[in-house]
């Protein structure tokens, strides 16, 4: 059985004393009562004024008195699937991606289709934010071509949200794509889709999503 328990932090910077990259054991939760080593927990990290995001992970090892330099706690391995959720909190930590809302990336996988020259084509996003996306193709449309995406919100039980992209650039390395902006014929347009990208990160954020939506 998993375990929540919460992480307080006043002040962004301050995260930096909870987590250590360098060990298996990165991230330090002060607890009254610390939890026995094997235990699967839910830490929800809850910045002041800030995000909340839930990390998953094991607990690695149980302080269980203090001092007046430590304090009783535990010590949680993240599992490897919240590799992005830990980049996401340093990045804030940093003063970055979620502080400038046009470049904040959701490394969320959302499903899509668009056409193609040779057809219908149905891939996913490897990221998302508000004004583009990475898209997974083996077969990227033409740098500069514009297309029409239908991209399904997470869940398959709601109408697919279409929207106008402009492809800026390609990659070809481990995993082949495009890079797309969007293009908002009006400003209503733009809006609704701020709407959506903030939903999504709400649920990013508090573990709602699907791991089948998750990068």
């Amino acid at each position: 059985m998993t375990k929540a328990i919460k992480l307080q932090i006043l002040d962004r910077a301050d995260f930096k004393k909870y987590h250590d990259a360098t060990s298996p054991a990165g991230l330090f939760v002060p607890l009254p009562d610390p939890l026995p080593t094997g235990t699967a927990v839910r830490v929800e990290v809850i910045f002041h004024d800030g995000p909340r995001i839930a990390l998953r992970g094991t607990v690695r090892w149980r302080r269980t008195t203090g001092d007046s330099r430590t304090k009783p706690g535990i010590g949680v391995g993240l599992e490897e699937s919240e590799k992005n959720k830990l980049n996401y909190i340093l990045a804030y930590v940093r003063g970055g991606l979620l502080d400038v809302r046009r470049r904040r990336r959701l490394p969320i996988r959302l499903r899509l289709s668009y056409a193609s020259p040779k057809g219908r084509r149905v891939s996913h996003t490897r990221d998302v934010h508000e004004e583009g996306a990475f898209i997974v193709s083996s077969e990227p449309l033409e740098v500069g071509s514009t297309v029409m995406l239908a991209i399904s919100p997470p869940g398959g039980n709601y109408k697919p949200i279409e929207v106008r992209a402009v492809v800026l650039r390609h990659q070809g390395e481990a995993e082949t794509g495009m890079g797309v902006r969007f293009d908002f014929p009006t400003p209503s347009e733009r809006t609704r889709f701020s709407e959506f990208i903030q939903r999504l990160e709400n649920d990013y954020a508090s573990d709602q999503l699907d791991d089948r939506s998750l990068v």
